[in-house]
Order: structure tokens, then sequence, then C-alpha cells
């Protein structure tokens, strides 16, 4: 035994300190290749070596692991720590730009809505050059009159950052005539828009809520009677701007026509990433996911734990 431990410890020396191959480390020790490969993993096994990744945003990889396997999803990231809701969101997006610096690339398209968490991402993420990017804003603004999350003026900040171009909607999120909503999608510029819209690489978005702190109600859009209809008609949350159900299925309204990209557009998008934080929101996560149309989420720990509750209660 205390030889065996005596080479997993020169094993790891060599490979970990010294960054020597693992062919090289067998001709040292005489010994084959796989022979040095499994000391190596047994090293780890067995603690005599300790990886440990310094990550300034820390995660919590038993819920992740837990949470992906479950929703049989690309990728789940959990966010360790329990912060307000301000604080929690803005981590979430910090995690987020660590998963893009490793994903965006050349000839890409992203897609983007309005809200906080473009806000944010478009906000932090470092500046680069990127070769045939383009940013695309999926469906109409808010017209809130705060040009930091209507939908204009992040999808232009976002591809500043990129160094990529822009398509944005100039037009409202919602209409209240089918006949106007029809006009402003046949519209060139628009249509050219949505088109992009409809073959996207990456998309990055929030996940909305039925309720008053929704963007969409704080716009002006949604009132109380607004979001009690929603609620009987089994809505949990919206995409953009689209209620649906929690099993993913959209719920439709006279009157509200948008003026954006159909929930279609969200699926078979190679990253659809949905970012989200507080337990309120575990419905509309939920849903957004049986849906199709996130395929990877990052959230902290307070969701977390209440989409497993979610999904126990179920079972």
């Amino acid at each position: 035994m205390e030889d065996n431990t005596e080479m997993l410890v020169r094993a790891s020396q060599l490979y970990y300190e010294e960054g020597l191959n693992q062919s090289d480390i067998a001709k040292i020790l005489n010994i084959s290749r796989p022979t040095v490969s499994r000391l190596i993993e047994e090293a780890k096994r067995t603690g005599i070596v300790e990886i440990i990744v310094h990550d300034p945003i820390r995660k919590d990889p038993d819920y992740s692991n837990q949470l992906r396997n479950r929703l049989n999803i690309r990728d789940v990231i959990v966010v360790n720590g329990t912060y307000e809701y301000d604080k929690a969101l803005k981590r979430c997006c910090q995690a987020g730009i660590q998963l893009l610096d490793t994903i965006i690339m050349n000839n890409q398209t992203i897609g983007i809505a309005w809200g906080a968490v473009p806000m944010l991402i478009s906000e932090m993420i470092e500046e680069r050059q990127s070769y045939n990017v383009t940013v695309v804003q999926m469906v109409g603004c808010l017209g809130s009159g705060n040009p930091n999350v209507d939908g204009h003026e992040l999808a232009i900040n976002l591809s500043k950052k990129l160094g990529a171009t822009y398509a944005n909607i100039y037009a409202p999120i919602y209409v209240q005539s089918e006949l106007v909503r029809d006009y402003l999608l046949a519209e060139p510029q628009i249509e050219a828009t949505l088109r992009k819209a409809m073959h996207t690489d990456l998309i990055i978005s929030g996940i909305g809520s039925i309720d008053t702190n929704s963007s969409i109600s704080r716009s002006g859009y949604w009132n109380d009677k607004d979001i009690r209809e929603l609620i009987s008609l089994g809505a949990v949350g919206h995409l953009l701007g689209r209620p649906y159900d929690i099993n993913g299925k959209p719920i439709s309204r006279a009157g509200h026509y948008v003026v954006g990209a159909p929930l279609e557009a969200m699926k078979g998008v190679d990253w659809s990433i949905g970012i989200a934080v507080s337990k309120d929101r575990a419905s509309a996560t939920l849903g957004a996911i049986r849906g199709g149309y996130i395929n990877t989420l990052i959230t902290d720990k307070s969701l977390a734990e209440e989409l497993i509750t979610l999904l126990d209660k179920e079972n």
C-alpha cells in the first residue's frame, strides 16, 4: 500500500507540478502510459490530488447536476449564496458572461429581447472584436421611457461591445389590432429582422413573470385585470412578450398582438440561455423549459430549490 501511495504521489507531482505529459511520465517511471492515466485518476479519487477551481462566482455543482438531469436540458448553472433580488440577478448575469465568453464565436446571430438581463449583460461584458456577428432584437420594444431596458438601445449597446452589427424592430411589443400587427410584420425592415430572429445561434433572455413586477406590467401593457385574466387562463410566465402555461403552451389574447418572433424561434437553437432568480419564478422557469424555449438555465439557489420542490410534488 505504501509503495502504491508513493507511486501515486510521484506520478501526480510529475503531471501536475512539473507539467510532463503521460508519455514522458511513463518513461521516467518505467510503466505504461495507460498505467500513468490510472495512477492520476486514482490520485484524484483517493484525495492525494485535490483540484480547486478559483471561480469569482461560486457555483453549486450538486444542484446544477441534479437539475440538469431532472430537467433534461443542455446545461444548468446554479449560483451559490443568498442575495437580494437585484444582486442575485447581477451575479447570475456574471455567470452568464462567463459562459458567453466560451461560446460566442464569429459568424453567429445572437438574439435578445429587452429587460434587466440583456441590460446587465450588455453593461458588464468585456469589449471584443468579432467577425460577422449580428445582435438581433427579437420582439418590439417596451416603450417604457427607459432606453436601458426597452430593446433598441440594448441591441445597439451589446453589438458595440461585441464588435458586431445589429438589427432592430422599430415597433411596440403589442398592438391592439391584428390587421395592424400584420401590416407591421410585412414592413421590409421588420420582416428582414424577423428572418434573422428565426435563425439565431444563441439567445440570451430573462424569464418573465405574470405579476405587477413584470417589465411588461411596469411598462403599462398589462394592468391588474390583465394579470388576473392571464392567471385564470393558466399563464405562469412569458418570453418574447408571449404568455405560456406550466407546460410551455402559448396563451393568446385578443387585443394583445405581438410584433415579434414567435416562441418557436427559441426552439432548436444551439444555446437558448434563460437567466432568472427568486423562487417566485420557478413555475415560469419550468414552463419555459418544458416548452423547449430554454435549453440552458442560469439561476440562483432559491429558484433551484423551488424547482426541485415543484418536480418532487409532481412525482
